[in-house]
Parts: C-alpha cells; structure tokens; sequence
C-alpha cells in the first residue's frame, strides 16, 4: 500500500505578521481621526441643540403670548442653561421656570456637550439684566437691571428679541478648547426680529 502525501493549506507565520502589521498600521491613522470626527460631531451637536433651543423659546413666545427666557453663564465650565416662562406679553414679573429643579414638572437644565462652553468676554453680546438666582422667579429689568451673572435672551410675543442698546445684532458664542478640531467655535447671532443664525 502507498501513502498519499496530504498537504495542508494555511499561511505562514510571516505572512500573519504582515497582516498584523498592516492592520496596527492603519489603526494608528485612523483612531485619532475617527476621535477628531466624532468630537467635531458633538460640537455640532451641541450648536444645533442650543440653536433649536432658541428657536424653541421663541416659538414658545409667539405660542404662549408671554415673554421667553433663556438665562446662561459664561466661563471654561458653562455649559448649562435655563427656559424660563413669563406672565405677561411685556415687563414679565412673574416668572415660572420651564428647566431646572424648580420646573413644573421638573425638567434637567439644558446643557451642551461636555467639550462645549459659553466663553466669557466680548463674544457674548447679551448681557444681564435679570436675577432668576432663587430658581423661582426672576426680579429686574431692562429698566431696573438686577443681575446674577447669567446672560439673558428674551424674546417677545411679537417673535422680536430684546437686544443690547446700540446694537443691531446680539451674538453668543459656544467654543471648545479641543484644537484639532475643523471649527473650534460657532457664533449664533439673533436679529432684533429674533432671527436665530448660526455661523
């Protein structure tokens, strides 16, 4: 009786190496830019979510008859920021908070991503008029300003925006320290008809 030589197919230990080395190869060239696309998507995220949210206020504004307000900090840690319902279509007095723990029902406090902020400086043109510190109602007014270091948005029922004097526009900016990033800052400028821009 005569053997039958068998041969056995497979790849060679050098031949694994290579494809082991070509796979690590591409790895490294794509998980940072894989890492780079995917926070420059949060970032946008975060700016159509803001954006959105002012659309909101404003429509809610227009819906309710009564004054919106979106109150927000600025510094590298801001992130958050508030809705609040007025009681009148102006000179608000009583204010009833549409986020946050005081909301009825409760609501989370809107926030952007945590690699977003509101940066503190020029870029943000709204400026404090309102002191909603008590979670409850605001006090002041554009008159009679009672401040608690929030920038306020309002908006009106006739969809207009109340803008700093001397400006035709008001802006705020959101920003992100990360610098690899295509765009590391959006500015979202508001026309005094309470037109939401964002560049």
């Amino acid at each position: 009786m005569s053997q039958i030589k068998r041969s056995q197919a497979g790849y060679s230990l050098a031949e694994m190496l290579v494809v082991v080395a070509i796979i690590g190869m591409l790895a490294l060239v794509m998980v940072p830019n894989f890492m780079t696309f995917y926070q420059s998507n949060k970032m946008k995220s975060s700016m159509r979510n803001f954006t959105t949210d002012l659309r909101s206020a404003r429509q809610l504004s227009i819906s309710q008859g009564k004054q919106v307000l979106i109150t927000y900090a600025t510094g590298t840690t801001a992130r958050s920021y508030d809705i609040w319902l007025g009681d009148k279509p102006f000179n608000s007095q009583n204010w009833a908070p549409q986020t946050g723990t005081n909301a009825n029902p409760p609501r989370a406090s809107k926030t952007l991503d945590n690699i977003v902020y509101f940066p503190a400086g020029a870029t943000q043109t709204f400026t404090d008029f309102l002191n909603c510190s008590s979670g409850t109602n605001c006090t002041g007014s554009v008159a009679n300003p009672a401040t608690d270091g929030k920038i306020d948005v309002l908006f009106s029922p006739d969809g207009t925006a109340q803008l700093p004097t001397g400006l035709a526009n008001g802006t705020i900016t959101i920003k992100t320290d990360l610098n690899k990033l295509p765009k590391t800052s959006y500015t979202i400028t508001i026309s005094p008809s309470g037109r939401v821009l964002a560049q």
